[in-house]
């Protein structure tokens, strides 16, 4: 293992914490899979207890629901059982099953296309709540569209994206209201609030594979994040989780030189970190091209500069 990764102060490079752009998948897709699939694992221990404890919390707020309460019910654990479907969908997905490939699954993932199907019952005797579960359903239906979507043009060597997911729903509106403290006691906003967060997990992990699948080409939309990097390797913290030693493909963007600098990586460590649900990786670069590891160094130098100013600075 690099001493990059070791504990202790002896390493043959310096390392900091500095944002940067990355993009890092496994360097082989899973063989033998009847639907494109990068190899990553999408649903990590600890992200899967996050989406169960939201699936606990909503039927927790469900349960002190006075009004209409069997049917409130009934309709919440019915879009419950839509929004697990989805993530199921996402699930084969991701490990290379293509749910074209059962015609009665296929049937049904179809059949959900057509949305909720209980809410109607509530919409005359309670409209709010009809119209909080119609900006749910929205925003399910976009993200389920443009997986059917995928679907449907994807073959075992491309998983074919249209390019970003949307964003900035009514639904997202609404709930930063509702997470306002005077909210926080009423039962049927905090089971809206919790089933959107419910469904948010879900939607998010498709959101990682559908990026997967389409950012590479586009180093400008790649996320500005903290990393922990030196000239023979990059620590992370990720949704996604890759097996340990495996190898990956590690690009990091700079762009105010507009360059990309390209590693094969191999991941030494991982960690879970359990209050972001994600995972820490570790990965090392393995016969790094060394003009690309001087010029990751610069970049290392120069955040190691503005730091100590900030520091002269505030000190």
């Amino acid at each position: 293992m690099n001493k990059w990764f070791r504990k202790g102060n002896a390493r043959r490079f310096h390392r900091v914490d500095m944002p940067t752009r990355f993009f890092i998948v496994p360097s082989s897709p899973i063989k033998d899979r009847e639907i494109y699939a990068t190899g990553a694992d999408y649903f990590p221990t600890n992200y899967v207890n996050m989406i169960e404890t939201r699936k606990y919390d909503t039927i927790r707020s469900v349960e002190k629901i006075k009004e209409q309460s069997a049917l409130v019910t009934e309709i919440f654990n019915d879009v419950i059982e839509d929004i697990e479907f989805f993530g199921e969908c996402a699930k084969n997905i991701s490990q290379g099953l293509n749910p074209k490939s059962d015609m009665t699954y296929w049937l049904t993932v179809n059949e959900k296309l057509k949305g909720f199907h209980s809410i109607q019952r509530i919409q005359a005797s309670s409209p709010k709540t009809f119209q909080y579960l119609s900006m749910i359903e929205e925003k399910y239906l976009s993200f389920l569209k443009r997986m059917v979507e995928s679907i449907n043009k994807s073959t075992p060597e491309h998983f074919e994206v249209e390019g970003d997911l949307p964003i900035g729903f009514k639904l997202d509106e609404m709930m930063t209201v509702f997470e306002q403290p005077k909210f926080a006691r009423i039962p049927l906003i905090q089971a809206m609030l919790h089933l959107s967060e419910f469904l948010e997990a879900y939607l998010n992990v498709y959101r990682q594979i559908n990026d997967d699948n389409y950012l590479k080409q586009f180093p400008q939309e790649w996320p500005l994040k903290e990393a922990n990097v030196s000239a023979s390797g990059i620590a992370i913290y990720l949704p996604k989780l890759f097996d340990l030693y495996s190898r990956v493909d590690v690009y990091l963007y700079f762009e105010k030189e507009n360059r990309i600098l390209n590693f094969d990586g191999s991941v030494v460590d991982l960690r879970d970190d359990n209050d972001s649900h994600k995972q820490r990786i570790a990965i090392n670069f393995e016969f790094p091209d060394g003009r690309d590891q001087d010029f990751l160094q610069q970049q290392i130098q120069k955040q190691e500069v503005k730091e100590c100013m900030k520091f002269a600075l505030y000190s």
